[in-house]
């Protein structure tokens, strides 16, 4: 039997085999499938490719899975792919798409669909799937598993499975939405294996097949450019934001993206935020700014010159104060971004664009002999005294303090994460209650976070995808209650994760939404009323109920000790742990004007 001759079903799956193995052979290592029939010929081929290195998953819900395959992603750099079957199933991707495209994380979306003629035409399961992540993803393409079986045809599908897998990495990683067409009969006929167009795929296989994406390197005369405003400047400040998780090969290098070194090339003080990756490192962290923000704004911001150049690293920086210090600066600022646009404020002056490990590398070599100017030392003492008495007031809680609060349960869990784990934060309090209330535990600990969107989708999800990969040792996620309960669905992946590295979930339960407590509506009479639940959100839900019906390890706590306590043991057994951190109400709030007044009280002893 000739190529063309072979029984549907079987060349369906050979097809299939082919695409998800030209995958395999452009990078791609690990597969998440969703339940459906459709998907029937790329689930059998996603297990067929097991035998040869691929790791499958099974999630069933396509949200949750979606946002694993994106903490996969996230934490190697190399896509993950999405399988699932038509209808609305692949509706379920777009949050972690979106959150791929702004974060930079590399994701590719097998959508199973019904044939052309079952289009418009009511039969079940059936919508246009044709685009449907729209200006979201990267690329799109079509493949018809029931189509052709010539030699051309083929190399067509090994063709768009390399290309899905270099669009997904190249010019910026992102998402990438291939849609799979299948007909009747899905699975191969009994017996039909083993024929010529097997032999034909495997011939293809066996070919070499490698898109190698480019380095993209900073100008030189932009690099020229801002070492000259760099030699000008006398009160220079680094203020790195939200970057991308490195990959191992940069985790291993420890100085994931050269900031510590451009910091004592130039002098500058260095404020790293928590999602900087250079933050919590193994070196005496006394000397760093990494809080400047915060402590600029309990100070009231005046007991400091304002920074004459900033050299803005990664996304926006994320803590209210370190935002409020840079407007108030208006100073030139030199953006090293690798990729998107990220001067939402329209105050840069220089862009470097570029790999940052090279465009930080190449502007340390341009000021190899730079001698600071006359008053960069006294700036620099100035910064770190401010920031030494931030410390000393943040971590000396008064004896009549307001009660355990959220700050606390955050800066216990960040001291209680082991050396080289995972820290995720999640949106939109832990992130910047991190960026006040916590200090560096003298060790290197990775941070991840979904600050591509900002939201609160998948967290769980995500972070045990990450964790799957093998790359950390454990992981710590700090999370708040409305985001446990917003994703559910990830800590119903507890049973897939199965025995994986440790990996505790903190929630911090305040009854819910309590960053609107910062934001102006806080203040409307309707906010304080009965419908400030639309913004608050108060659950009273049983976490602990959840954890039994998971099958989750649980405890709950109400003050640090004991927290500390909790986390140490789970972060003492494989598997997935759920602590809650009950905070007493209203005590953050109090604990931020008690932080105000001491950082008064110590202003007015200098």
């Amino acid at each position: 039997m000739g190529l063309a001759g072979t029984a549907a079903g079987e060349a369906q799956f050979q097809r299939a085999r082919l695409l998800v193995g030209a995958l395999m052979q452009a990078g791609v290592r690990r597969a998440v499938t969703s339940p459906g029939s459709r998907s029937t010929p790329l689930v059998l081929a996603a297990l067929d490719a097991a035998a040869a290195g691929l790791d499958v998953a099974s999630i069933i819900d396509e949200r949750a899975a979606a946002f694993y395959a994106l903490g996969q992603a996230r934490a190697t750099g190399v896509p993950t792919v999405l399988i699932c079957t038509s209808g609305t199933a692949p509706a379920h991707y777009l949050p972690a798409m979106m959150e791929a495209r702004e974060a930079g994380v590399p994701l590719i979306a097998l959508t199973a669909d019904r044939p052309i003629e079952l289009m418009d035409c009511a039969a079940p399961q059936t919508t246009d799937q044709t685009k449907l992540f729209g200006s979201v993803v990267n690329h799109f393409a079509e493949v018809d598993l029931a189509g052709p079986v010539d030699p051309l045809s083929l190399r067509a599908i090994r063709r768009t499975a390399a290309q899905a897998v270099f669009r997904s990495r190249w010019p910026r990683p992102g998402a990438v939405h291939l849609n799979v067409r299948a007909r009747k009969p899905l699975e191969p006929e009994a017996g039909a294996g083993g024929g010529s167009l097997a032999a034909a795929v495997d011939a293809l296989l066996a070919e070499p097949l490698e898109a190698a994406v480019p380095a993209a390197q900073p100008d030189p005369a932009a690099l020229d450019r801002a070492a000259a405003l760099c030699r000008q400047s006398e009160r220079g400040l680094i203020v790195a934001g939200p970057l991308p998780s490195p990959s191992p090969e940069r985790r291993r290098a420890g100085d994931a993206y050269g900031l510590a070194k451009l910091a004592r090339r130039t002098g500058f003080p260095l404020l790293a935020e928590a999602t900087s990756q250079s933050r919590f490192t193994e070196e005496d962290c006394a000397a760093d700014a990494a809080r400047l923000g915060a402590a600029w704004a309990a100070d009231g911001g005046e007991a400091l010159a304002p920074p004459d150049l900033i050299l803005q690293v990664g996304a926006p920086p994320v803590a209210a104060g370190t935002q409020r210090l840079i407007e108030a600066a208006g100073a030139p600022q030199i953006v090293l971004s690798d990729g998107p646009w990220t001067d939402p404020d329209g105050l840069a002056s220089v862009f470097l664009f570029g790999d940052l490990g090279c465009s930080t590398s190449e502007l340390c070599r341009r000021l190899e002999d730079l001698a600071p100017g006359v008053g960069a030392d006294g700036w620099r003492e100035a910064v770190l005294g401010l920031c030494g008495r931030f410390r000393a007031a943040a971590g000396s809680p008064a004896p009549d303090g307001p009660g355990f609060h959220d700050g606390e349960a955050a800066a216990v869990a960040v001291a209680a994460t082991p050396a080289d784990a995972l820290l995720m934060l999640g949106n939109s309090l832990p992130v910047r209650l991190v960026e006040t209330w916590a200090a560096c535990p003298g060790r290197r600990v990775w941070v991840a976070s979904q600050r591509g969107l900002s939201g609160i989708d998948g967290l769980v999800a995500g972070f045990l995808g990450s964790l799957s990969t093998g790359g950390f040792p454990a992981g710590v996620l700090l999370a708040g209650d409305v985001s446990l309960l917003h994703d559910l669905d990830g800590l119903a992946i507890a049973p897939e994760y199965g025995d994986g590295p440790p990996a505790v979930v903190v929630v911090i339960d305040n009854q819910g939404g309590r960053i609107f407590d910062r934001l102006p509506i806080a203040q409307a009479g309707i906010f304080r009323g009965p419908a400030g639940r639309h913004w608050l959100t108060p659950h009273g839900v049983d976490f602990g109920g959840l954890a039994r019906a998971f099958g989750v390890p649980y405890a709950r706590v109400e003050d640090p000790s004991a927290l500390a306590r909790e986390i140490g043991a789970a972060l003492g057994r494989r598997g997935v742990s759920l602590i809650v951190a009950g905070v007493a109400p209203g005590a953050l709030a109090a604990a931020e004007e008690s932080l105000r007044q001491a950082m008064a009280a110590s202003s007015s002893l200098r």
